[in-house]
């Protein structure tokens, strides 16, 4: 932008001739300097700030005179009055600041909350001269500053809806573990094993899970052990036994309820030959007396044969081994992992097809919004309808009014936002849409309340839009960081980083966009640039001319 230095210096030619010497600080008013810092003045959070300096020259302020200054912002036909300065002679008794004489200043902080129409308002000066009991007003107001610069009302009062995505848990675990335990130097199963109940149960879970259309087997693993004791290679006889002996009547029991043996891709057998591991483990447990011993031993040697030999040596502790120990360590475990579904995908949408959705699970019906109708906007309103008010379910409402959100019907949004209010007001999604309502609505502070309890990325530019209102310029250039949107480029320029905005609204080419890169170009004065961006920006939408022929940003550029 252009930058101006506005002076004013007003010949006031002489109205008043019977009020001695203190008349020629009208004639002679010309000779005073009035500035404003900033030059241009600018709308930050709402509030315009400024500081007026006015110099008087020598022999111009009359010993005897008051001098009051009124600061009026001119806008629409109407008027702001501000705080008026008192200005008096050194030869007045009062406790105003003096003017000598010889010269001098004041100066004046201005402070004033924007209002529509300011775009094209003036900063102006009304003095008015006091002489004893007669009050001498200057024939006109001199102008401080022209036009207000309040390009943060471009910011978009815009957020990132929160969809909730439901944890659909369409099956349920079946997992079930059992153990067969062997006498020492034998593979086969002793009866009394058979009988044991978590055996039982195991085998009666295969029959149902194999029966049952709905459940899948993933896996069922044996694996078989022998104790580290003996010879190695009969220990690897015994465990790999062992292993077919249980693998054997497991396939026998599913034989005599008439089912097939189990498949090689999800049945597998297992065996060690010596479980050290487990009996480290048990050792580890254990209440026997000196078991750092034996630990010592297990830490010192890694070969199987001179393991079982030092440990063999401590004769009173291997006793005890051997009797608590050991016989844990010949074994065949089974673990089975299967899952339950409720209905396959094919089944659910099925139901969904018919219109039978009563026969569904909220779950299975939000499930089916996300794997059957993705691009189904009529579809997914329906079903997110009838999930939330029959099944009276919080995500359903929410998501139908991220739907709304996104074809701008802020209404119906904020209907069923408070629907899912209603079911979970603790939820943080739903709270960060009625956050973006609020603001689509114009309300600010709710906005704020509601965006700042998330926590969730997704409230981040709605957060950012609010800080630019307030003029806080950096954290709204953080929350906006990466977004590569209009916002963020706007924020920007209302910090002066020229180039920066630039480069992000480079790719964005809709009408506001084109209409913020025409200011950036009236400040670099590219007078090319800000036609071409406002006849693109007009070429969308015809307003932005027309607003940017009360923009002080294009004072030096007249719009078309």
């Amino acid at each position: 932008m252009k930058k101006t230095i506005i002076r004013v210096a007003a010949s006031l030619g002489v109205l008043f001739m019977s009020c001695g010497n203190a008349e020629k600080m009208l004639s002679t008013a010309d000779q005073v300097k009035i500035t404003c810092d900033p030059q241009v003045l600018v709308s930050v959070g709402g509030v315009v700030k400024a500081k007026i300096t006015v110099t008087f020259p020598d022999k111009y302020f009359d010993a005897s005179a008051i001098l009051e200054v009124q600061p009026v912002v001119k806008y629409k036909g109407q008027e702001l009055t501000l705080e008026a300065t008192t200005l008096q002679g050194e030869k007045v008794k009062a406790n105003n600041k003096v003017i000598r004489a010889t010269g001098g200043e004041y100066t004046q902080d201005i402070s004033f909350e924007y209002k529509e129409g300011m775009s094209i308002a003036s900063l102006e000066l009304r003095p008015t001269l006091v002489l004893k009991d007669k009050r001498l007003p200057f024939p006109k107001d001199f102008k401080a500053a022209d036009g207000i610069v309040a390009n943060y009302l471009l910011a978009e009062p815009v957020c990132v809806p929160a969809t909730i995505d439901p944890i659909v848990q369409l099956s349920t675990p079946a997992n079930k573990q059992a153990e067969i335990k062997f006498l020492i130097n034998q593979s086969n199963i002793r009866p009394t094993e058979l009988k044991k109940e978590d055996l039982k149960e195991l085998k009666d879970l295969l029959v149902s899970l194999s029966k049952d259309a709905h459940a899948r087997i993933q896996s069922v693993q044996v694996s078989s052990y022998a104790s580290p004791d003996g010879p190695t290679n009969k220990n690897e006889a015994l465990s790999a036994g062992r292993g077919k002996a249980t693998s054997a009547d497991i396939n026998s029991y599913l034989k005599k309820s008439k089912l097939k043996p189990l498949s090689n891709d999800i049945f597998s057998v297992l065996h060690t030959a010596e479980d050290w591991d487990g009996f480290k483990k048990l050792m580890e447990s254990s209440n026997i007396q000196d078991k750092d011993l034996v630990l010592r031993v297990l830490a010192m040697y890694s070969d199987p044969a001179e393991r079982e030999k030092e440990i063999k040596n401590i004769s009173k502790i291997y006793e005890e081994i051997a009797e608590t120990i050991l016989p844990q360590l010949r074994r065949s475990s089974i673990t089975v992992q299967a899952e339950v579904f409720g209905l396959f995908d094919e089944e659910i949408k099925a139901f969904v097809e018919a219109k039978q959705l009563d026969k569904l699970t909220a779950d299975q019906i939000l499930y089916a919004v996300d794997k059957f109708y993705a691009d189904s906007i009529e579809a997914q309103k329906t079903l997110y309808q009838y999930v939330g008010e029959s099944l009276q379910n919080a995500a359903a409402y929410n998501n139908l009014a991220v739907i709304y959100l996104n074809e701008n019907n802020v209404a119906e949004a904020q209907k069923y936002l408070n629907s899912a209010a209603q079911i979970d007001a603790q939820d943080k999604s739903v709270s960060n849409n009625q956050g973006y309502v609020a603001l689509l609505n114009g309300d600010k502070s709710g906005a704020e309340k509601l965006l700042s309890s998330t926590g969730l990325p997704a409230s981040k530019e709605g957060l950012a839009y609010l800080a630019i209102f307030k003029g806080n310029y950096g954290n709204a250039a953080t929350q906006l960081r990466g977004t590569n949107s209009v916002n963020e480029g706007l924020v920007h320029l209302l910090q002066g980083n020229l180039d920066k905005a630039s480069q992000i609204l480079a790719t964005i080419e809709t009408a506001k966009a084109y209409y913020i890169k025409a200011i950036i170009a009236a400040r670099q004065n590219k007078a090319e640039d800000v036609k071409t961006n406002l006849d693109k920006a007009a070429a969308q939408d015809a307003t932005w001319k027309e607003k940017a022929k009360t923009n002080i940003e294009f004072a030096n550029f007249p719009v078309q």
